[in-house]
């Protein structure tokens, strides 16, 4: 679902948040185009509509968690957590957390990376959003899902910023359990085009087709239920 079908049609937030992040060439490798989220931070009124768009949604959801992945969910899931009433859950990279962590692993383009959360931090039944800068080949919400799935919590949606459509990140996130939206105030191509992968044993029996449209803010549902 569209933003424009969602209530948000000729928004004039929506250009004030694209137009205020950069995009680097070649960084941090040659061939990527990176998308600068600092700049973005840098203009208060883009940065509160980014966040207010976001609160609008979920405000009404019944979350109880926020979900932020290492690091630039931690920018924005925060405000967001504080303005529903939930509370705020730090997803991390490894040996960052000092108590008893539960870890879920997962591969990247080339090797592999993990998520950590600290045990209790979110209960059973909980209604989780997971939040993150950007969406490529989804690779890392997905680990997200599954981690808090471990331990009996409901994810809701996940939240994103920018989402990049070549990369396909829908097609992993189908592989999960879950109702997943992808949210993005923010699209911008890439010339890099990997190879979408989905994760193993998926039970998703609707997938998501098409892509995010360029410069758009756009919801993209990618539900499974058995």
């Amino acid at each position: 679902m569209f933003a424009s079908e969602n209530g948000l049609r000729g928004d004039p937030r929506l250009k004030g948040i694209s137009e205020a992040i950069r995009v680097v060439p070649h960084f941090p490798k040659q061939g990527i185009m990176f998308q600068d989220i600092t700049t973005l931070l840098l203009d208060h009124k883009a940065f509160k509509d980014t966040v207010d768009i976001f609160v609008d949604r979920y405000r009404a959801m019944g979350i109880s968690v926020v979900a932020g992945v290492e690091a630039r969910g931690f920018m924005f899931g925060p405000s967001i957590a504080l303005a529903i009433g939930a509370k705020f859950v730090p997803l991390r990279k490894p040996k960052k957390l000092p108590g008893e962590v539960i870890s879920e692993q997962y591969e990247l383009e080339y090797g592999s990376d993990c998520l950590e959360m600290h045990i209790g931090a979110v209960q059973p039944g909980e209604h989780v959003l997971v939040i993150d800068d950007l969406v490529a080949t989804g690779g890392t919400l997905s680990a997200a899902i599954k981690l808090l799935e471990r331990v009996g919590a409901e994810v809701v949606e996940c939240a994103c910023v920018i989402g990049l459509p070549e990369f396909q990140g829908q097609n992993r996130l189908n592989g999960c359990d879950g109702a997943v939206y992808e949210f993005a105030v923010h699209v911008h191509l890439s010339p890099i085009s990997p190879s979408c992968c989905k994760c193993p044993g998926s039970r998703c029996h609707r997938a998501v087709q098409g892509k995010l449209n360029m410069m758009r803010m756009c919801i993209k549902l990618a539900k499974s239920r058995v």
